[in-house]
């Protein structure tokens, strides 16, 4: 069956982006890029109104022309349509579409001038990320890179959001041919000068407030494995311990007294896609991002994905322990 993605397109540095990270994803995978531009709603409210005569005209000529660009820089191998969308907001436009289109996740890029080339979130990524049904995909500033992806990590923690980010880095590993990565994110001190979980997901560390700095092997393995047990279910444990026997996954286990310090043991690589789950305070079927995800964004260069509450549906959520 054809994936249908959708990508939030703007004539910018940001657009492209996006539009890379896009093609990334549809690559060696049977799925079909939507590329979408935002026109805005004639409205009492909006720069221009009443519309100049000829005003709309001119701006659909112009977004068509920068929509036939986009596409032009599209590889054979990626299928992909241009759509023009009239909405009193992107964020609206964007979500709509993505209904209309039944496309399974949204593509958008990161504003320049983050820290480090890294994220920094405008109004639209804020409101898709806190409100979008499906996915919603975050291209770093500068992204270039042609695809396919080459390896999946899932970063999980104690949240009932663990079902979804394990299940889903199992099920795109599995279509991708990938290797998946399982990485249990354990912060040390919290911010009230306690030691244990991080509200929005990070793993318990032992009692004492002792723990890895980073690990990785067999111990690593059993204890992974135990943690995705415990926090998503033991039917993904097993999946996931089936992928290690045959050397398609891989575990670790990061640790530091700020989600800065933890993020800092992983290493990366140009292909590396990420994949989180929402807040504890998301609704089911919605998006919301976590304080921890947020600040994993300050320090992440690859592409993120972030994963509504409930997404990987009840099947994959059965637990039976």
């Amino acid at each position: 069956m054809t994936r249908h993605l959708l990508v939030g397109y703007l004539a910018t540095s940001t657009g492209r982006d996006a539009l890379n990270l896009g093609i990334a994803l549809a690559r060696e995978q049977d799925a079909h890029l939507h590329v979408v531009m935002i026109a805005p709603q004639d409205s009492a409210y909006a720069g221009i109104y009443p519309p100049a005569g000829g005003y709309g005209s001119i701006l659909e000529e112009q977004l068509g022309a920068w929509l036939d660009e986009a596409l032009a820089g599209v590889p054979d191998d990626v299928p992909a349509t241009g759509h023009v969308v009239t909405a009193e907001s992107d964020a609206e436009g964007l979500l709509v579409a993505a209904v209309q289109l039944d496309c399974s996740m949204i593509i958008i890029g990161g504003r320049r001038g983050g820290l480090l080339r890294r994220y920094r979130l405008g109004s639209v990524a804020t409101t898709l990320l806190h409100t979008a049904p499906v996915p919603v995909a975050l291209a770093p500033a500068g992204y270039e890179h042609g695809g396919p992806v080459g390896r999946l990590t899932a970063m999980f923690g104690p949240r009932p959001g663990a079902v979804d980010v394990v299940g889903l880095g199992i099920q795109a590993a599995r279509r991708r041919s990938v290797p998946l990565r399982l990485v249990s994110l354990l912060l040390l001190d919290r911010p009230d000068g306690g030691s244990g979980a991080d509200p929005d997901g990070g793993a318990a560390p032992a009692a004492d407030g002792s723990g890895p700095d980073a690990r990785t092997g067999a111990e690593t393995d059993e204890d992974v494995l135990a943690y995705v047990t415990q926090y998503a279910n033991r039917r993904l444990a097993d999946e996931a311990a089936e992928m290690l026997d045959r050397g398609r996954a891989s575990t670790l286990i990061a640790s530091g007294r700020t989600v800065d310090h933890a993020m800092a043991h992983l290493e990366w690589q140009p292909d590396d896609v990420v994949i989180v789950g929402s807040s504890r305070l998301a609704a089911r079927g919605r998006l919301f991002l976590g304080s921890t995800a947020a600040k994993m964004l300050r320090t992440v260069p690859v592409p993120v994905v972030v994963v509504p509450a409930g997404h990987t549906g009840p099947a994959t959520a059965e637990s039976d322990h």
